[in-house]
Order: structure tokens, then C-alpha cells, then sequence
């Protein structure tokens, strides 16, 4: 079932009537037996799939919501943080657009800092249409506890752009974590931010022939430009060996 927080939006499907199948963007991410979920779909070459002049279209994550460019944030996070208190899998945030993808962000990191104290919320990004530009993302969501970390303990921070090449970041951020560094991704603005969960999932990508991925935590943070205070997002990069 999709559920949709955006009152100004109502979700997109395709077909009708009984037993049709409910679709969304593309390309969703579908979890593997380990629990580990991929970049794509790993059938998505062999799906029975619909075409439209757009690219490729595969079923609607299950225990999904959308999220609009003009849905409330404090929504998003209550949803979360409800999810993560009850047993059960998380929900998938399924986005369209800039605006769309900072909102989901805004309310994945609030989110997280009222979870801190239980542990880590998590986030990886999924590409659901075939062009690894376009601003459509699933976020799917996890907890995770503490743990013993792979990383070296070297802090990197980059920065993401409204304007920057998203396969150049891309690149960059998965050359940081095959060094094992500590890696931050810091954006401000909803296009850079989007440009920022654009460039992680494609740094998933280049990962794969290493044996290496990501998970992803959100915070707010504090920083000066033009000597004036500004609020962003990081977007604190976990490594994880598969």
C-alpha cells in the first residue's frame, strides 16, 4: 500500500480496476535473502515489465510512502520514528524531484536525532528509473546499533554543489571509502542535496565490484559561508564490507 503525506499530490499508479498492480517512479530496489538491498533490482533486466516512453517501470516497494515537495517534515520524522518503535520493517520514502528528496532528507534526519539514543537510523538510496540522474529515489530505511565499524577512523568531509557533476562526487566518495575513510557529505539546498543522494547511489554502484557498500545517517549541521551562519545537511557515510 502507498500511503501519501502529501495532501496537494495523490499517488500515481498505473492500471485499475481489481487485482491491478500499483507502480510508482522506477526501478524500485528490492531487498536480497541477507536483507542487504541493492542498487537496482536485481531482475529488473528479466522483469515482466511495462514500458513508457520514460524508461522502465517495476512494482511499488511494499510498506511505502511518498513524499511531495510540500510535505511537513515533522510528519515524515513522526512516521519514522513510530516505525522504528514497533516491530515490523521500515517504510520505504518514495520521492519525485528536488524538492521531494530534501523534504524525505529533512525528515529522515530529524528523525534520527530523536532516535539517536536507541541507536543509528540508516538510509540507502535506490534509483527507480534507469537514468542515474533523475531525481527519483526510494529511501529504504534501517536501524542499526553500534557495532564494530570498518572505517580507519580518518575523517574526510566533501562538499556537493547545486551545479557539480554527480558521477565526479560519485567517484570521489567511493575512493574515500575504499581508503576506509571516515567520509562526509555535506549539502545546502535542496539541489545540492539532491545532487548529494544522487552521487551516494551511484558511489553504491561503483562499489559493488569491491565488495564494499554504504548506509547513509542525516544530521543537521551549522555552517559559515559568505561569513553568514547556514543550516545543511550531512550526510555521515558508513562503509560496510558484502
Amino acid at each position: 500500500m502507498i500511503m501519501d503525506i502529501d495532501s496537494n499530490a495523490p499517488a500515481s499508479t498505473t492500471g485499475g480496476g481489481a487485482g491491478s498492480e500499483q507502480h510508482y517512479g522506477k526501478a524500485p530496489r528490492r531487498q536480497t535473502a541477507t536483507g542487504r538491498v541493492t542498487p537496482y533490482d536485481p531482475v529488473r533486466d528479466k522483469a515482466a515489465a511495462l514500458e513508457n516512453d520514460e524508461g522502465t517501470v517495476f512494482d511499488t516497494p511494499a510498506n511505502a510512502f511518498k513524499v511531495g515537495g510540500n510535505s511537513d517534515v515533522r510528519e515524515i520524522a513522526t512516521i519514522i520514528v513510530t516505525a522504528c518503535q514497533a516491530p515490523g520493517d521500515l517504510p520505504t520514502l518514495l520521492t519525485i524531484g528536488q524538492q521531494s528528496i530534501n523534504q524525505a532528507v529533512k525528515g529522515m534526519a530529524v528523525a534520527a536525532t530523536e532516535l539517536r539514543q536507541f541507536g543509528e537510523l540508516t538510509f540507502q538510496p535506490a534509483f527507480r528509473h534507469t537514468n542515474r540522474t533523475k531525481p527519483l529515489i526510494a529511501f529504504y530505511l534501517a536501524r542499526q546499533r553500534g557495532g564494530a565499524r570498518i572505517d580507519n577512523g580518518e575523517v574526510v568531509e566533501l562538499t556537493a554543489t547545486a551545479t557539480q557533476k554527480i558521477t565526479a562526487l560519485a567517484g570521489a566518495i567511493a575512493g574515500k571509502v575504499r581508503e576506509l575513510k571516515r567520509t562526509h557529505l555535506v549539502a545546502i539546498g535542496p539541489d545540492a542535496v539532491t545532487n548529494a543522494v544522487l552521487a551516494i547511489g551511484n558511489a553504491r554502484l561503483y562499489l559493488e565490484n569491491d565488495k564494499m557498500d554504504i548506509k547513509i545517517t542525516p544530521e543537521f549541521v551549522k555552517l559559515e559561508k559568505n561569513k553568514q551562519q547556514m543550516s545543511a545537511i550531512r550526510f555521515n557515510i558508513v562503509p560496510e564490507r558484502i
